[in-house]
């Protein structure tokens, strides 16, 4: 369970900002949702299960998603290749003269295997500056490593799988094995290390997408239609309320005739046999694919087959989103959506909300980025899980929530999304009426 995460000089984000799923403990919540998992350990009474993050375009919205990303890949991508990769992603907030003047900083704190974590990393100009990991058994917390560029310092006694990858350089200790790009808690999670594999399993188990592009989830709904009944059921109860009765995975050879060909003739000779071969080898070993067709019922009672590709992209969207949903209900995972809203009608979003709320019953977690003021009610969201993202004078993305609007703690509207549009939590269009942007549009 994600806890919070916090991120500093990255991108639209100059100093710290913090996302909190702790909650609030106002006793003047009027919201009757259910969306809090008791923890009553480690001083935390209880973990949010889901937040939305609403902002204008180019607030910076995506930017906080991306720094997630960004810190996900350092932990598990930087020992995949010899080059710097996955460091090379995290660019500084670009607006001011010393980009550096404080580090890229990322970190997060999560519950793991019934323990509290916390793990952070430090870059300045491609290189690690620090890196940490503490944990909680109790309520009070440990070290287990704390990294100064290539010095660390870290617990003989809970922490021992760092033995083998150090080695005493005076009064401290260095590090061995590790390149200056390349995250300690990386290389021990390699050979095995008991804490620090705890910590890459959690990474591995936080999921991101995007709401633009299913893309990147469409396979893996189609791979559940095809190998998990359970999902399947699971599924078509949902898509019932589409007047959809069943989903059938249909399997299809892809033309070799879309195989791109040479806007030219290549003189080259052996070029040109390269080009021969490779389209004869694709003629002869057809590439089978897998897509989905939805059946649904006629007046008369008889059924017919069409190709999802028929329907609406909302639609589409919607059916290939019910695998990652699916997943990180039954595994207690985290799923991250960024333009959660893009192509989905209002009432389509809420429902998926309303979906994820009623079958949660597990420790997964959900956060949304959107657009939608519609979904700004509490009838959805605590007040708790509602936050914004605005840029200030300098250009720099901010985020803060809802609860730092106290005038809010006794409302009785079920909507936020009117003072929302009106400008009073900040983070609204560049253009606060129609009218003002005919003036600029007309001259």
């Amino acid at each position: 369970m994600l806890i919070d995460f916090s991120v500093q000089n990255f991108s639209s984000f100059n100093s710290t900002q913090e996302l909190s799923l702790i909650p609030s403990t106002t006793t003047q919540e009027l919201c009757d949702l259910e969306n809090v998992l008791e923890v009553n350990k480690f001083g935390i009474n209880g973990v949010l299960q889901s937040a939305a993050i609403f902002g204008s375009n180019g607030s910076g919205k995506t930017n906080f998603v991306d720094s997630l990303k960004v810190l996900k890949s350092l932990v598990l991508d930087s020992l995949d290749s010899i080059s710097e990769s996955s460091i090379q992603h995290v660019i500084p907030f670009l607006l001011k003269k010393e980009q550096f003047d404080t580090p890229s900083e990322f970190e997060v704190s999560f519950i793991a295997e019934d323990n509290l974590y916390r793990y952070g990393i430090s870059i300045v100009e491609g290189e690690i500056e620090e890196e940490w990991l503490y944990w909680n058994k109790t309520a009070r917390e440990t070290m287990l490593f704390h990294r100064t560029k290539q010095s660390v310092n870290y617990n003989q006694r809970s922490f021992s799988e760092a033995k083998l990858f150090v080695k005493k350089d005076g009064d401290s200790w260095s590090i061995e094995k590790t390149k200056t790009h390349v995250p300690f808690l990386s290389v021990l999670s390699q050979f095995d290390g008991e804490r620090s594999s705890v910590v890459t399993n959690w990474f591995q188990r936080l999921n991101i997408i995007s709401g633009i592009r299913e893309a990147g989830f469409k396979r893996f709904t189609t791979n559940l239609f095809d190998k998990n009944p359970d999902f399947k059921v699971w599924a078509l109860e949902i898509l019932k309320s589409l007047r959809i009765e069943d989903v059938s995975i249909v399997e299809y050879e892809e033309d070799s005739s879309s195989f791109p060909a040479p806007k030219k003739a290549i003189e080259d000779k052996e070029l040109s046999d390269v080009f021969s071969k490779l389209k004869g080898y694709l003629d002869k070993n057809k590439v089978t694919k897998k897509r989905l067709e939805i059946i649904k019922k006629t007046i008369d009672g008889g059924v017919f087959s069409l190709p999802l590709s028929l329907e609406s992209e909302g639609t589409r969207k919607l059916i290939y989103l019910l695998g990652p949903l699916y997943d990180v209900i039954k595994n207690n995972e985290i799923l991250v959506i960024d333009e959660f809203d893009n192509k989905f009608h209002t009432l389509l979003s809420k429902f998926i909300i309303e979906l994820y709320n009623k079958h949660n019953f597990g420790e997964s977690q959900l956060i949304l980025t959107c657009h939608d003021t519609n979904l700004l009610t509490n009838e959805l969201f605590r007040r708790d899980q509602i936050w914004f993202v605005d840029k200030n004078e300098n250009h720099e993305s901010e985020i803060f929530s809802l609860v730092e609007y106290k005038e809010h703690y006794t409302r009785k509207e079920k909507s936020y999304s009117r003072d929302y549009l009106l400008g009073k939590y900040g983070a609204i269009p560049l253009f606060s009426s129609v009218s003002e942007l005919g003036e600029l549009l007309n001259g």
